[in-house]
């Protein structure tokens, strides 16, 4: 990780689980933690819990839902670093329920999943990919996907959460062949898809007992998945991890 001392990382939806944990292991990795997220408040909190880290954590609010929401961020973030190196597509919204479901309520749902989880995602590698290119150094863009991008365990109830962590892992790829077309060979993409993580993440869906749901299965934590981002970052630069997969010991899907 050596390489990455005092580059610059963002990370999407960095105020809790997941993201939380890979602000705080790329600041303890030296590297400048640039973390997004709509409760950014929650990211200062981490940063002033990091103070003695090798690297400074920075917050800004940030709606993945809203694609001006996204300009305004990357144009501030232009402005006070002019570039960056590392994107860590993170943010990830689900909800319960079912597609045919015809009600507002749900419409309105499933909007915000597919325009968070995959709209927001491309808006946001494409303004992250700008800043790449300012920089005229190595960089990566690791796309937190889900084991769901590859099967569907629970097809009564996931809405449309599986048909946008698909639409990730495709995007993953088709970002690695502009990059090969393009002939630029500093800047690598990878897929990570974890398996069942203990987070908050089953509350924040909507999933009623989410505790319990959680007890019923292996799982892992978020530095799990966070190791995983720290691994991929420290393989060398001719190395492109395409898909890493991640699952606890005992995952049955």
């Amino acid at each position: 990780m050596d390489k990455w001392i005092g580059k610059i990382a963002v990370v999407t939806g960095a105020s809790s689980g997941i993201g939380a944990a890979i602000v705080k292991d790329l600041a303890q990795n030296g590297l400048t933690v640039i973390g997004l997220a709509r409760r950014s408040e929650k990211i200062d909190e981490i940063a002033t819990e990091m103070t003695t880290a090798p690297g400074k954590i920075y917050s800004h609010k940030c709606d993945l839902a809203d694609f001006n929401s996204i300009k305004e961020t990357f144009k501030w973030i232009e402005e006070k670093f002019q570039k960056i190196h590392i994107l860590v597509n993170n943010a990830g919204l689900a909800c319960i329920g079912t597609v045919l479901n015809p009600s507002d309520e749900q419409t309105a749902k499933l909007n915000e999943v597919i325009n968070v989880n995959f709209t927001g995602l491309v808006h946001t590698t494409r303004e992250a990919f700008r800043l790449m290119q300012a920089a005229n150094d190595y960089g990566m863009i690791i796309n937190i996907s889900s084991i769901v991008d590859s099967v569907i365990p629970f097809p009564s109830s996931s809405t449309v959460y599986p048909a946008t962590k698909h639409a990730v892992r495709a995007l993953t790829e088709i970002i690695r062949q502009e990059l090969i077309v393009a002939n630029n060979d500093k800047i690598k993409v990878s897929n990570l898809s974890p398996g069942v993580v203990r987070t908050n993440f089953g509350h924040a869906a909507g999933r009623p007992n989410a505790e319990e749901f959680y007890k019923t299965m292996p799982g892992l934590e978020g530095v799990d998945i966070s190791q995983g981002v720290i691994y991929l970052l420290s393989t060398p630069h001719n190395v492109n991890v395409t898909q890493l997969t991640i699952k606890p010991v005992g995952e049955k899907f």
